[in-house]
């Protein structure tokens, strides 16, 4: 491999999913000690259930879930793609580790607050009531789960140009174990054959 090799990488994310959060502090945990490059996406869990047949508490999770990505859609489109990663880590400090995903949590509440962390303006905020966005998402989804070539949700990552679902990870790696899992999710992406590997969840969430 080149000496001056960067990886690039994408991650695709909604802001309520609980495994992309954790997915994306790995990532960020990678970034503090590999020179990569690291973006941070949207993909909305809303289009991509919008016409499933889901449990009662998962269709309200997921009818949850529109406010939050059009903000970011709105943060992304009018500030670019760096504010909107700011914004998503706002959003996920406040909803995934200080209010821990409950039921309850207003997320629109969260987004506005978000907002005001990450030092963007205001008036973005209107972009959470307004249904005019949710065509951007849909297709910002659709473009993004053609690439994968699945019918999935978040995470996704985009890792020298391979798209593929997941990681998935109930808790976050940190230092060694965080390079040492990106070294492995490189292998396997440059293997063209290799298509899935899974087990079951061991131990609670861990989002912080």
């Amino acid at each position: 491999m080149e000496d001056n090799y960067k990886p690039t990488v994408t991650l695709f994310v909604d802001p309520t999913c609980p495994y992309a959060w954790i997915t994306s502090r790995w990532l960020a945990e990678v970034e503090r000690q590999r020179d990569i490059n690291l973006q941070v996406r949207l993909l909305s869990l809303s289009v991509v259930n919008e016409h499933r047949q889901l449990d009662t508490w998962y269709r309200s999770f997921n009818d949850a879930a529109w406010a939050p990505a059009r903000v970011m859609a709105a943060v992304s489109a009018g500030h670019g793609v760096d504010a909107g990663r700011r914004f998503y880590e706002a959003f996920g400090s406040r909803f995934h580790v200080d209010l821990g995903t409950a039921d309850h949590v207003d997320r629109v509440a969260v987004c506005r607050h978000a907002l005001t962390d990450a030092e963007l303006p205001a008036e973005l905020f209107d972009a959470a009531h307004n249904p005019a966005w949710d065509e951007q998402l849909r297709t910002i989804t659709r473009d993004t789960l053609d690439q994968v070539g699945l019918d999935v949700g978040v995470p996704v990552l985009l890792l020298d140009g391979v798209a593929s679902s997941g990681p998935v990870l109930a808790s976050i790696p940190r230092d060694g174990d965080a390079t040492d899992l990106f070294d492995a999710v490189q292998t396997l992406t440059r293997l063209s054959g290799f298509v899935r590997y899974e087990r079951q969840q061991q131990g609670p969430l861990l989002v912080a």
